[in-house]
């Protein structure tokens, strides 16, 4: 049996993209939060908590303070041009197939230094805790939020507005 994911506002019903082009899935999860998770690369902008946000933007953000920077793994507290405090978490994984290394980043948002502090203790998927910034070698970027029944309004409203304009463009 299929499950039921009609909740999911998924490319092949209702096309969501923010105003960089990049994808967004929306996932209900009760009345008045959702889920958004914004598909990018690292050559993109995307939103993210209400800003706009690159690859390089997180990667220039001012260190704040070090756990550990070995060669193949960082991990730091970093601050963003924004003020936002995120747990940064970098990793190096060698292939010795003659494929490219594999490599993982990830930004989680944090309240304090405290609560970086307890990130830097743990790994593995008990570091993604939305919101966070996901990336990987391939260029794939992951930016995961959760935001409210009105922003997902102005959100259809807008992607709808952007594909009118597109497609009255292509007829000329």
């Amino acid at each position: 049996m299929k499950p039921d994911n009609s909740h999911i506002m998924s490319i092949e019903n209702n096309l969501i993209r923010d105003k960089f082009g990049n994808k967004i899935e929306v996932t209900e999860l009760n009345d008045n939060c959702f889920k958004k998770v914004t598909q990018t690369n690292n050559h993109s902008d995307f939103e993210f908590m209400g800003e706009t946000y690159s690859c390089n933007l997180l990667l220039s953000a001012e260190t704040v303070k070090v756990y550990w920077d070995e060669y193949h793994s960082i991990r730091e507290l970093v601050k963003d041009k924004y003020g936002r405090l995120f747990h940064y978490r970098y990793d190096e994984e060698m292939r010795f197939d003659g494929g490219p290394d594999r490599e993982d980043f990830l930004w989680t948002l944090v309240e304090s230094e405290s609560q970086s502090d307890r990130l830097s203790e743990e790994s593995g998927m008990s570091l993604l805790v939305e919101p966070f910034i996901a990336g990987d070698e391939t260029g794939w970027m992951s930016a995961h939020e959760y935001v409210d029944k009105a922003y997902v309004k102005n959100l259809r409203a807008k992607s709808g507005f952007l594909q009118r304009l597109k497609d009255l463009f292509s007829a000329f």
